[in-house]
């Protein structure tokens, strides 16, 4: 019945309601059972407002599983982490903890304070678990940010943390990667530079980094796949890890909606998610 519902609503229905919390989401959370872990609300990883997390804590945890922070999506201007009850469940039944943050929107924040923003909360999550490796994945604008905070050394390292010692793996779910021609507000405002130069993830695909899951839905119209097969490409070509996958059929925010219970079926990105932390290594330098 659940996905009649969301197939009925279409996929552009579904995506207003993800980044604004509206019915079907919200129908998706409640429906979403809690036995699989615990819940700290709002814990505070900063000094700001926005500075605030969610830590989903797996009731049966893998052993030595890493720690995964998802950073949401919503064009840099709007979404929450409220809403992702349904998707840090996803992981939670499979045994990882995972951590959910907000951060700082327009117009609040700028370039580069929402990628501050993100490597603070990862920052955060590293010190909470100084003994077990970090997952970082991000959905779209979210994902912008975990590949930035996490290619783009400085950030962490401002935060005392050594990426290539902490964080085993970046998942990247339907990003803009870098090379897009912004001329709306309020990205123009946000982004002065339009991700011609350095505020763009593929200004760092030379760089040694953590092995990268690049995706992209085939159907996707707000982030094709274009520049993800460029990361791809160059990360490869300097003997890095970067496993690209286009799915048939998926749109924006398929990336999402399908690590929920209720829609896993549908494709296997859950499953190539979960095989693609497995194979990490456990230890060691974590960047080529």
């Amino acid at each position: 019945m659940l996905k009649r519902l969301f197939l009925g609503l279409g996929a552009s229905v579904l995506g207003v309601a993800i980044l604004a919390a509206c019915a079907p989401v919200s129908l998706l959370n409640g429906i979403t059972p809690s036995a699989s872990f615990s819940k700290a609300k709002d814990v505070s990883y900063g000094d700001l407002e926005r500075h605030k997390l969610d830590i989903y804590k797996a009731d049966k945890p893998r052993a030595a599983a890493p720690v995964i922070v998802f950073t949401h999506g919503g064009s840099w201007s709007e979404g929450s982490k409220d809403i992702y009850k349904f998707l840090a469940e996803g992981f939670t039944s499979e045994g990882f903890d995972i951590l959910v943050p907000n951060y700082r929107l327009y117009p609040d924040a700028l370039y580069p304070q929402m990628i501050e923003d993100t490597a603070k909360a990862i920052a955060y999550a590293a010190k909470q678990y100084p003994n077990r490796n970090l997952v970082v994945m991000g959905h779209s604008a979210g994902a912008y940010n975990t590949l930035m905070a996490s290619m783009n050394k400085k950030f962490l390292a401002a935060e005392g943390i050594a990426v290539c010692e902490r964080i085993s793996g970046i998942i990247s779910l339907a990003s803009p990667t870098g090379a897009y021609e912004l001329k709306k507000e309020p990205y123009i405002t946000i982004f002065p530079d339009r991700f011609q130069k350095d505020d763009a993830p593929l200004a760092y695909a030379d760089q040694t980094s953590p092995a990268l899951f690049l995706m992209n839905g085939a159907d996707d119209t707000t982030v094709g796949p274009k520049n993800a097969q460029k990361l791809a490409a160059k990360v490869q070509a300097r003997g890095g890890t970067a496993l690209l996958k286009i799915y048939d059929g998926l749109d924006h925010t398929d990336a999402v909606k399908l690590l929920s219970r209720h829609f896993d079926g549908d494709a296997p990105l859950k499953s190539d998610i979960i095989a693609f932390i497995n194979s990490l290594p456990k230890n060691g330098n974590f960047c080529r």
